[in-house]
């Protein structure tokens, strides 16, 4: 057995310690008292790091040393104070709880101070259209109605749909329905949704989807590149609505 195998990386993080703490202790145990260039050499660490390493130790009760005439000497400390780093870390632990029980009150009264705020997320590329549409399904699953609106535009549709071509498949699947007021050719119903014209003619430099209390808004930019602008508020989202169903009533 290797000696940097004895103590794994987990028991080091629950120790507290980083790998080249481990490398330095495991080498004074080997080489009793040494100077740190001796250390760095045995460790396979620069001076620097080393020394680093030796400060921590010492810092936790793992190392100490002596001052000899021409050289400073570290001594490992017995293995047994490993115990101790457990034990301080548990009393660190249980404070931590307790002060964190008082503050948890505190912090969720500071929830819904800002809710007037819209929240606002910008999402890019594919996969950022596909996060969208994930969060359209399972946002909508969870609505009364299970049905979300979108104004679909020919200039966007197969750049969107691109980001996750089993996408209606997986819809239908939920089943969740969608209503879409179009702009632009093409454009087919699949089932589980309904479709009405704006305009045939002519398509939309964006493509919005308004489900539970988000608007996102799809375009391309400069680059060519698919974003999403992602507004949730409850108000908003219910004036895009209104406008939305007036506007579908009118189009039937």
């Amino acid at each position: 057995m290797k000696p940097t195998s004895i103590i794994s990386t987990r028991l080091l993080d629950l120790l507290g310690l980083t790998p080249k703490d481990r490398d330095v202790y495991l080498s004074l145990l080997k080489l009793g008292a040494a100077p740190l260039r001796r250390i760095g050499e045995e460790s396979g660490l620069n001076r620097a790091t080393a020394y680093d390493a030796l400060r921590k130790l010492i810092d936790v009760g793992l190392v100490h040393y002596l001052d000899a005439k021409r050289h400073r000497y570290f001594v490992a400390e017995d293995p047994e104070r490993l115990r101790g780093l457990v034990t301080r870390r548990e009393v660190a632990l249980a404070e931590a709880r307790e002060k964190l029980e008082l503050s948890i009150p505190k912090l969720r009264a500071l929830v819904g101070q800002e809710a007037y705020r819209p929240a606002v997320r910008y999402l890019e590329g594919e996969q950022g259209v596909k996060d969208l549409l994930e969060d359209v399904l399972a946002t909508s699953a969870k609505t009364k109605r299970k049905m979300y609106r979108i104004y679909s535009s020919s200039d966007l549709r197969e750049a969107i749909y691109k980001a996750w071509p089993k996408y209606s498949q997986e819809r239908k699947k939920r089943e969740v329905s969608v209503r879409a007021i179009a702009m632009g050719q093409g454009g087919e119903t699949v089932g589980l949704d309904e479709r009405r014209w704006l305009s045939r003619d002519e398509g939309a430099p964006t493509y919005t989807f308004i489900y539970g209390t988000k608007v996102a808004n799809v375009a391309i930019d400069h680059r060519k590149e698919l974003f999403v602008v992602l507004t949730d508020h409850e108000a908003v989202a219910k004036t895009q609505v209104m406008i939305f169903d007036a506007l579908w009533k009118s189009l039937g």
